[in-house]
């Protein structure tokens, strides 16, 4: 312990510089995640369910992301522990025609409910949803479930997109429809346009409106195709106009009205669904003038690969490109590349392969430039464990 420790203090002075150094935590970062999960791998990793009565069952389950990381970005560095995600869901069937679901985040000082929404089942294919949730939006995003990331992070240019536009969270509060059927799943999404805690405003209260800057709202709409299984070939589109106008898309103190778009074709979508896998995404936004500002368009694009050399063994690599014209202003063109594996302990027990992994990740981003350039790029090595209850 005391030589992990000495490695730590020696490396912050220059990452890069002493590689070796690094190699050797990560080395003790293994074998003390390993503990935990030669366990774990005995354990059946389904939800647990509680039946109250024959109409009412409650489902619990959680996922835990500890990481270790090693970063460098414009000769600033940084060495260190973290929690990357900490979640609790809570899942209730009242009767055949409603439910419940809340989400519980405990990655920062304090717990907040992360989602919280209800459902009523029309029929069997159609389903409304209410209260903050993840609706209609880019499925390189969050519609990409936390436990079945597969790079360690999402896709950048989602994670880009999210911060231009409905918040990073990836949440809303609104009412969308949900028809889903074993080949098509189309979601329709009447929402705030922005993350913030929702509009709850009284009569009593002055103004009734809340402060609210805006009359604007968003509608969101996506379309998912499995010609044959889920695991197998899925193709979607999604699109959203929103008018919220809301913090995220201001720019000179004004903010935008936008449109937005996205499109992809996966092999293979979750983590273990097939021996190679394969995976393009391509988003696009377009805001509307705000002088001296003028129109700007921003587009990325996804690609990526994944390789099962051992049942519970994968190996990937994910290229990104993203671009904005910039308006008036110069454009900006950014590369990002992941090359990683991931260890699955409940594929090796017979589970499914996302449940419970080690991740290793090496990351690059290069600078913001009207061209793209490799020149002093920013660099990120993480290596997280997933461990799934």
């Amino acid at each position: 312990m005391y030589h992990l420790f000495k490695h730590m203090i020696m490396i912050k002075n220059n990452i890069i510089a002493k590689a070796g150094s690094t190699l050797y935590i990560i080395s003790g970062m293994i074998c003390i995640i390993l503990i935990p999960f030669r366990a774990m791998g005995e354990e059946d990793s389904r939800a647990i369910v509680k039946s109250i009565n024959d109409e009412i069952s409650i489902h619990f389950s959680g996922t835990l992301q500890p990481r270790f990381t090693v970063a460098s970005d414009d000769d600033l560095k940084r060495v260190g522990f973290g929690v990357r995600r900490a979640r609790l869901n809570v899942s209730t069937d009242i009767s055949e025609k409603f439910g419940v679901h809340l989400q519980l985040d405990g990655t920062g000082t304090s717990a907040f409910l992360l989602d919280m929404w209800g459902e009523y089942y029309l029929s069997d294919r159609l389903t409304l949803r209410a209260g903050r949730f993840v609706g209609a939006q880019p499925r390189s995003y969050t519609r990409t479930l936390h436990t079945h990331i597969d790079a360690i992070d999402r896709a950048s240019i989602a994670v880009n997109w999210s911060r231009m536009t409905i918040g990073s969270t990836g949440r809303d509060y609104g009412l969308e429809a949900i028809w889903d059927t074993p080949h098509w799943e189309l979601r329709g999404f009447l929402h705030n346009g922005y993350d913030d805690w929702g509009f709850r405003s009284e009569i009593s209260d002055i103004p009734a409106t809340g402060n609210l800057s805006t009359e604007g709202m968003a509608y969101s709409t996506s379309a998912t195709h499995w010609p044959s299984g889920r695991d197998e070939l899925e193709l979607g589109a999604f699109a959203s106009i929103n008018t919220s106008q809301n913090p995220a898309t201001v720019i000179g103190g004004v903010g935008r009205n936008y449109i937005t778009w996205s499109t992809h074709a996966y092999w293979g979508p979750a983590p273990g669904d097939q021996p190679y896998r394969v995976k393009a995404d391509v988003i696009g936004i377009h805001f509307q003038e705000v002088v001296p500002f003028g129109v700007m368009n921003y587009i990325g694009g996804s690609l990526y690969n994944g390789f099962l050399i051992i049942p519970q063994i994968e190996l990937y690599f994910r290229g990104e490109y993203w671009y904005g014209d910039g308006g008036n202003a110069d454009a900006i063109n950014q590369v990002y590349a992941t090359v990683g594996t991931s260890y699955s302990f409940s594929a090796l027990q017979g589970h499914p392969f996302y449940l419970n992994r080690l991740m290793l990740a090496y990351q690059l981003r290069t600078r913001e430039h009207s061209s793209i350039d490799f020149d002093d790029p920013a660099h990120v090595l993480i290596l997280q464990a997933q461990i799934y209850f």
